[in-house]
């Protein structure tokens, strides 16, 4: 029943996270940045503060008994991976959803498994474990070097429109690869605070007895808030230079696009901050396994089925479409076989 119970969270993740940019097309007099400031502001702040506040009301205690160091250290990776967070969403917005999570996520899903891999399990690279992710790492960047080709006749026959229409072409694709590996990498950095949440784990849960599922709201808190802290300050730089920045209290239908900016941090954080790691305390070893895949792919799915379903690749040709198709599929199977390395590399000598 258990396996049942976090299988359905991690779907339920996995569809918040890959739709949560859907709220954006629905923006009528505002621009993105900003329907995700206020979507990062509950998302990224006062959900998880208020999280913390049900779950952890010893926080504040746990925080001061934690090296400052410590804190700060996951805080400055949070602040990279929230300029790569920015990356993405800005970019999505140009290539549209579908392809720009299936580049992204993919890319984030690359390095994710080669930094770890090559960092701090050097020594498994020759083994079974070492070799499946290998083989994982090979099918994403054959998922990404298909989903860049449909992008990419996708792009040519917009281009031709735009061209009969006068119309200039919005983004070139050295800038979109640039944005994709950067994207990659920093959304790659969580990796890198597992060695600075050890003196706060031991206190949390050795000294306060905090929860295993509780756990994660406590250590992501000053993470989120670093990237809260580069997504608000670049975008605030992006409202100032374009004038959008009125748009908060003078454009019209206000009341609609806050709920679309409350409505993306609902979807964001259901899934990411709740449902998923819920997911993993359920799953125990499996999370790292079914957990992981079942996340993954059902990313790729549903930020498909939203792009293509709200028009995004009107008018492409069958040809196209089934490069798009295949990208997925590829990529879905890519995400499967890296979590089963994943596994391995944990269970298997």
């Amino acid at each position: 029943m258990t396996i049942i119970i976090g299988s359905v969270l991690c779907i339920f993740a996995g569809v918040g996270i890959g739709t949560f940019m859907l709220p954006l097309k629905y923006s009528r007099s505002w621009k993105w940045e900003n329907t995700w400031s206020v979507g990062s502001t509950f998302g990224y702040v006062l959900m998880p503060f208020v999280a913390l506040l049900i779950f952890v009301p010893e926080f504040n205690k746990i925080y001061s008994q934690t090296p400052s160091k410590d804190i700060w250290m996951i805080y400055v990776f949070g602040l990279i991976q929230g300029s790569g967070a920015f990356v993405m969403i800005n970019l999505c917005t140009i290539i549209g959803v579908a392809l720009g999570y299936a580049l992204c996520i993919s890319c984030i899903a690359l390095f994710s498994l080669l930094i770890p891999l090559f960092v701090a399990h050097a020594d498994r690279v020759t083994k079974l474990d070492g070799i499946t992710l290998l083989i994982g790492a090979a099918l994403l960047v054959a998922g990404l070097l298909i989903a860049g080709r449909a992008g990419l006749a996708r792009e040519a026959r917009t281009a031709a429109e735009q061209e009969k229409d006068g119309r200039k072409k919005r983004i070139s694709i050295p800038v979109a690869a640039v944005a994709i590996l950067w994207s990659g990498l920093a959304n790659s950095m969580y990796y890198f605070t597992f060695e600075f949440q050890k003196s706060m784990k031991v206190t949390a849960i050795d000294k306060f007895g905090v929860e295993p599922y509780a756990w994660g709201f406590l250590n992501m808190f000053p993470f989120l808030v670093g990237m809260f802290t580069v997504n608000m300050s670049l975008m605030v730089i992006k409202m100032v230079k374009e004038g959008t920045l009125r748009n908060f209290w003078a454009a019209p239908g206000l009341g609609k696009e806050y709920l679309l900016g409350v409505s993306m941090s609902l979807m964001w954080y259901l899934g990411q901050g709740v449902a998923y790691p819920a997911a993993q305390a359920i799953l125990g070893p499996l999370g790292v396994a079914v957990g992981a895949a079942l996340l993954m792919g059902t990313i790729m799915v549903a930020s498909n089925v939203a792009g293509i379903r709200t028009g995004e690749w009107k008018g492409s040709s069958p040809q196209i479409m089934r490069t798009l198709y295949t990208a997925i599929t590829v990529l879905v199977l890519a995400t499967t076989v890296v979590a089963v390395g994943n596994y391995l590399q944990q269970y298997v000598l």
